[in-house]
């Protein structure tokens, strides 16, 4: 009753203070039933009510699901974390530099490849939507003979490794990374909100874009309603805030040993250890004194904002949505809601 009322105040406090746009907001610990409340419109000001099922943008937290799918097939053995990522891309190994060829999947997921952040606005304009799975091949054609610029073990942030590594799963598989996602993790764990791009549903929450300091909802089935379909695995996915928050056990779960058909403990772990910069392979890791570590990641296409954090000493899983890039606010309700759920964990 504590944790409820701890999490009915904050969250009341934040939807208050956001009352132009949708929010959601769940939390579980352990095994226990998840706790959930929303709270806004559709659209700012508008008269369709958000429900707690809605589906929500999630952004790069998209990149957690990927480096999942990368370590669920290296425990197969079809991949190797740590070889030059040219072993898996021999169709197009003469167009590509040797820096990008001599990249690994480990320096991709932990953003330590080198590789730019986004691709340039001149490549982006080439792409067509129709066909993300040839996209990602046209973008990366155009950007892959050039040397790379950032220096190979430091952090830098990169939508285009995770690029990349989408390329290697399908080249492995033979499977569309969206069929991948869908088949590996959506179908087999249960995730039956999982989909692609802006949410479609009427009732669904609509991304709000910022234009000269206004926010105006955008129609999700408008070409600029996400980002180009070709960067999914760096950020496509939507869902529901239980559905986000399953996502988060599961990962908890595995790292206890309590789900080796899901992850192995040790990939788990691995995936959940920094490699620099407090980032993992798809999850930043802090730590902290008072409730050890705190594994998390973010996400915005600047429409929308979400968090997932995970508090696997205390087993507890956080996190929050909003159809407005809000980061402040959320990140600040995170932490909030986080301290006061730990401090109630016995």
């Amino acid at each position: 009753m504590a944790q409820q009322a701890e999490f009915d105040s904050i969250f009341d406090q934040f939807a208050q203070s956001n009352s132009r746009f949708a929010i959601s907001s769940i939390y579980v610990i352990g095994d226990s039933e998840p706790v959930t409340k929303t709270a806004g419109t559709t659209e700012s000001d508008g008269a369709i009510t958000v429900a707690d099922d809605a589906r929500w943008h999630i952004g790069s937290i998209s990149k957690t699901f990927t480096a999942t799918l990368v370590m669920r097939l290296a425990e197969r053995g079809r991949l190797n974390l740590d070889v030059p990522i040219e072993r898996y891309l021999p169709a197009y190994r003469k167009d590509m530099h040797a820096d990008w060829k001599a990249s690994t999947l480990k320096e991709l997921l932990s953003h330590t490849s080198g590789l730019p952040a986004n691709a340039p606005r001149s490549i982006m304009r080439r792409t067509s939507s129709h066909s993300p799975y040839e996209d990602r091949r046209n973008v990366l054609s155009a950007m892959w003979g050039e040397p790379l610029g950032n220096k190979v073990g430091t952090f830098t942030y990169s939508n285009i490794g995770y690029v990349v590594a989408g390329v290697i799963v399908e080249e492995v598989t033979g499977t569309t990374w969206e069929e991948l996602i869908l088949s590996e993790i959506a179908e087999p764990f249960d995730l039956t909100s999982l989909g692609f791009g802006a949410p479609l549903e009427h009732d669904a929450p609509r991304g709000h874009r910022s234009i000269l300091g206004f926010k105006y909802a955008v129609a999700p089935e408008s070409s600029n309603s996400d980002n180009p379909g070709w960067m999914g695995p760096a950020g496509s996915i939507h869902l529901s805030i239980t559905d986000l928050a399953r996502w988060g056990q599961l990962h908890v779960r595995a790292c206890q040993g309590r789900l080796p058909n899901f992850l192995s403990q040790s990939s788990c772990q691995m995936m959940q250890s920094p490699v620099t910069e407090n980032y993992g392979l798809g999850w930043v890791v802090q730590s902290t004194e008072k409730n050890g570590p705190i594994i998390w990641h973010n996400g915005s296409n600047t429409m929308w904002y979400a968090v997932l954090s995970l508090m696997p000493d205390k087993d507890l899983v956080v996190a929050v949505a909003t159809n407005v890039f809000a980061s402040d606010r959320v990140d600040e309700m995170v932490r909030e809601l986080s301290a006061a759920l730990a401090d109630n964990v016995f």
